[in-house]
């Protein structure tokens, strides 16, 4: 028998085109389907990779922020202590000698300043000694060279948690 023949007569047509429509349904569903999900697989994509890039460009931002803050308080320091260091060689001429070239024996450090100094430093509690009214062998600019250089670490302390706070 002739399959076209077969094929073509009445009732076997109509199943041939429920078939076949049937196959072109599937066919058109399928591809339609695979359309879309790699229409919303690009999309998803393209979206995730301008947030990566969104983010790489804030993060590199920030980064040079911060990058600037510690070069600037990195320079901040080194004035400081260049005029920290200025200081120090005033206070050992001031109190050293006096215009004259004679070392100066008019100021003298006593064992009590030396205490409160060292407890106000500590912040340790302390009580008078009887060798408070002793005058002691470190002279005034040793005490004024201590002092300058913990105002040295105050404010470069300060400057350390000024530069934290601009760079958040």
């Amino acid at each position: 028998m002739n399959p076209i023949a077969f094929l073509t007569t009445g009732s076997n047509c109509l199943v041939v085109i429920l078939v076949s429509s049937v196959l072109s349904l599937l066919g058109g569903a399928y591809l339609g389907h695979n359309y879309e999900k790699n229409y919303y697989e690009a999309k998803i994509s393209k979206d995730s990779l301008e947030q990566k890039e969104a983010y790489e460009k804030e993060f590199a931002k920030k980064q040079a922020q911060k990058d600037l803050a510690i070069a600037q308080l990195f320079s901040a320091l080194k004035d400081e202590q260049a005029r920290s260091a200025g200081y120090q060689l005033q206070a050992k001429a001031l109190y050293h000698s006096n215009n004259n070239g004679v070392v100066s024996s008019n100021c003298y450090v006593s064992y009590g300043f030396i205490r409160l100094f060292n407890a106000s430093a500590t912040g340790q509690t302390t009580e008078p000694a009887s060798s408070d009214s002793i005058t002691s062998t470190v002279d005034l600019d040793t005490v004024l060279s201590a002092t300058i250089d913990n105002h040295l670490k105050y404010r470069q302390a300060a400057s350390q948690i000024e530069a934290i706070k601009a760079a958040e």
